[in-house]
């Protein structure tokens, strides 16, 4: 593995804790999250399965904001006391979070260390496998600016699609984006979304009932996992591990040779989104020739 290179990721890109676990060149910056009043770092202070008991008996929104820049540059600078002179920042949709902005503000003010700062304009576990990805190119042995450019290109390739059983949540917390169309109709629809080229949210499919909704999910993504292409698949939820398992089960019998990630949905991702939720991410890109 090439020491010197880092990686700087946010904690709403959900990257799988198999990745994290087996990888000590991650540094993870903390989304700030405010719960009745009371102030959480997300993935720190507050895990998934606190944030949706707490989601489920409050009577006020929670609320979400970026890092600061001062928590990010203290990331940078963990990174680079453990000998990673080059760090790689990848983040949640620019189109979604202001993250991105602070990612790069840190990245010009920081000194003795390259950062380039890679906006995946996607959401999530969808941005977490270009982290995934980037650690496969590390092992690999490829420079800094290969891998830089094989990040980048895999971003205008891989995809995000997610199941909610409502749109409750995104409406009250102003992140619907073009899924706002789907209101009105809200309580008769099972909605599957996705993000954009700009990485807004958009609705891709929708569905009178949960079981179609998830097969329509199912179906989008195995429609990028093309045989003779090199992919990654996660699945992802939000205090829904059974709905999960079954999505897993559906992949594996399409995919028999295809290791399948899971994950969870960061409390951050989950104000916005609600219990109930399941993601299916592909990340395609094969490794630099």
């Amino acid at each position: 593995m090439n020491s010197r290179i880092g990686l700087l990721v946010d904690s709403a890109a959900d990257v799988p804790s198999a990745v994290l676990a087996a990888n000590d060149n991650i540094e993870v910056v903390p989304l700030d999250l405010m719960i009745d009043d009371v102030a959480y770092l997300d993935r720190v202070t507050i895990t998934p399965d606190d944030f949706y008991q707490k989601q489920a008996v409050s009577d006020t929104q929670a609320k979400t904001a970026s890092p600061s820049i001062g928590e990010t540059q203290q990331r940078i600078e963990a990174l680079k006391q453990r000998g990673y002179d080059q760090i790689i920042g990848i983040t949640i949709s620019s189109g979604l979070s202001v993250t991105n902005t602070v990612f790069n503000n840190a990245a010009t003010v920081t000194q003795d260390a390259t950062v380039t700062i890679i906006d995946t304009k996607n959401i999530g576990i969808g941005a977490g496998l270009q982290a995934a990805y980037a650690e496969k190119c590390i092992q690999a042995g490829f420079s800094y600016e290969v891998i830089v450019k094989a990040i980048q290109d895999s971003v205008l390739q891989s995809h995000v699609y997610f199941y909610i059983p409502t749109l409750k949540y995104l409406r009250a917390g102003g992140r619907i984006g073009r899924v706002a169309g789907l209101v009105g109709t809200m309580l008769s629809i099972k909605p599957v979304i996705s993000c954009d080229e700009h990485g807004i949210y958009y609705p891709v499919a929708k569905a009178r009932t949960e079981t179609k909704a998830v097969a329509k999910l199912v179906a989008l993504a195995l429609d990028h996992c093309v045989p003779g292409t090199t992919f990654q698949v996660a699945v992802t939820h939000g205090a829904n591990l059974e709905l999960l398992n079954q999505v897993v089960h559906q992949l594996q019998t399409k995919l028999p040779d295809q290791p399948i990630l899971t994950g969870d949905v960061s409390p951050a991702l989950g104000v916005h989104t609600g219990p109930g939720l399941v993601g299916i991410a592909v990340q395609v890109g094969d490794l630099p020739h």
